[in-house]
């Protein structure tokens, strides 16, 4: 199966197999989970320091600029949610990844 098939698959129609198992996946968003405001520009050109494995319809990723950290969000293209993201709240180094471990728990969205 070529990359690209895989990208454009269903998140149901994905198996083990299919998935390559080196990034962790968002759990399933909680109730009363903290909603993160999205916007459509970053901060600038930045180095991704830890991301969500792509195998489902949204992605995310932790990206530094210069010390400030904000998440993006990458998803298959669908109604209303525009294809790349990003949160427009910015945090230092500890509160990032203190905001990142709440998005991977399902804590966050």
């Amino acid at each position: 199966m070529t990359a690209s098939a895989v990208d454009l698959a269903p998140p149901d129609a994905y198996t083990d197999e299919d998935c390559p198992g080196i990034s962790p996946h968002p759990a399933v968003p909680r109730p009363g989970c903290t909603a993160l405001r999205w916007i459509g520009q970053g901060l600038g050109p930045g180095r991704v320091v830890a991301y969500t494995c792509s195998c489902q319809m949204t992605a995310y990723g932790l990206v530094s600029c210069v010390g400030i950290y904000q998440f993006h969000r990458r998803t298959l293209p669908r109604l209303g949610v525009p294809p790349v993201s990003w949160t427009a709240e910015w945090w230092r180094r500890g509160e990032a990844h203190e905001w990142w471990r709440r998005l991977l728990a399902g804590q966050a969205r």
